[in-house]
């Protein structure tokens, strides 16, 4: 074990930490102050404070997971764990995409861009539907018919409302990733590699062959011949680990929005100590804390890839 991989399972010591506050806190739906700025941002068919909370727990969820699962299998799956940390850091970058803007029409309009492309793609699941009976044809269109609704007033409450015309554009999700990683981050060094880890963590999702392909240099590869076999494996150091720390940071800065504009002070959990203990090249605390007894290293997983060999291309040495 390197000494790096040792740094991120300290830094991932912490990390469980702040998940396991955060588990226990989403376990209720809050309690939001009737005289807070959250409160004045929800009107009827539109509750900012839900459509922000929603994928703050789904945040956690994902979180917890992953966390879950190296503790419970002791095993660093090579793509699994990007694809789950993927979904952290979408849905805490959307908590705390809409809750940033000081302004109530913006943090309202982004809601309802939130709001209108989950209604969108609710139609378009339901439109998907084929090979259907006589009565579940009757069903479809009355839910097609529903969500058209749903769409149409959306609309008139963007225009009651006086929101931008922005908030009934077209979603894009790694827009919202690229927004909420420059407000969390100064350095837009650190806020690029978010915006890098989302797309790593797209290219594992989708089972797309670059993933392992840009990671040649670093896995063991065999064969001879004109075709070679690669050894894709679980990497704490590199993908794993930042990605665990992008997911939990987004995870933090969403709470302690919501906490904001609830007015309260936030929470133990939103205190985690940011950058300092998640970063990689900080050395971790002198007293780490305590990771759960069922917890022990993780260790390596791998699977063989299978690809033609391209030689003379930059970037494709072996070693």
């Amino acid at each position: 074990m390197t000494s790096a991989w040792a740094e991120w399972e300290q830094r991932l010591t912490h990390i469980s930490a702040a998940v396991e506050l955060w588990g226990e806190r989403t376990k209720t739906a809050p309690v939001i102050p009737p005289s807070s700025a959250l409160s004045g941002d929800d009107r009827p068919g539109l509750s900012v404070s839900n459509i922000a909370w929603y994928p703050l727990v789904i945040a956690v969820e994902h979180l917890d997971f992953a966390l879950s699962t190296m503790r419970a299998t002791q095993t660093m799956y090579p793509t699994s764990y990007m694809t789950t940390l993927r979904t952290a850091l979408l849905t805490a970058s959307q908590a705390a995409w809409v809750l940033a803007p000081p302004q109530r029409s913006e943090r309202r309009g982004r809601a309802m861009r939130l709001r209108m492309q989950d209604l969108d793609d609710q139609l378009k699941l339901v439109n998907s539907a084929s090979e259907l009976t006589d009565d579940q044809e009757r069903a479809q269109a009355r839910d097609v018919e529903e969500l058209k609704k749903q769409l149409e007033e959306c609309r008139e409450a963007a225009t009651a409302l006086g929101l931008p015309k922005s908030s009934t554009a077209k979603l894009n999700n790694t827009d919202v990733i690229t927004e909420a990683a420059k407000q969390l981050h100064e350095d837009p060094v650190a806020a690029s590699g978010v915006q890098l880890l989302w797309r790593t963590g797209s290219a594992a999702a989708h089972g797309q062959r670059a993933y392992a392909l840009m990671r040649m240099n670093s896995n063991v590869v065999q064969g001879e011949g004109p075709r070679k076999v690669m050894q894709l494996r679980g990497d704490l150091v590199h993908d794993v680990g930042p990605a665990a720390a992008a997911a939990t940071l987004a995870a933090n800065e969403a709470f302690r929005l919501f906490d904001l504009r609830c007015g309260h002070a936030p929470e133990p959990a939103g205190q985690l100590q940011r950058i300092i203990d998640l970063l990689p090249g900080t050395a971790p605390r002198e007293v780490p804390l305590e990771m759960p007894a069922r917890s022990r290293r993780v260790e390596t997983s791998s699977l063989w890839i299978s690809y033609p060999r391209r030689p003379g291309i930059p970037g494709w040495a072996i070693r």
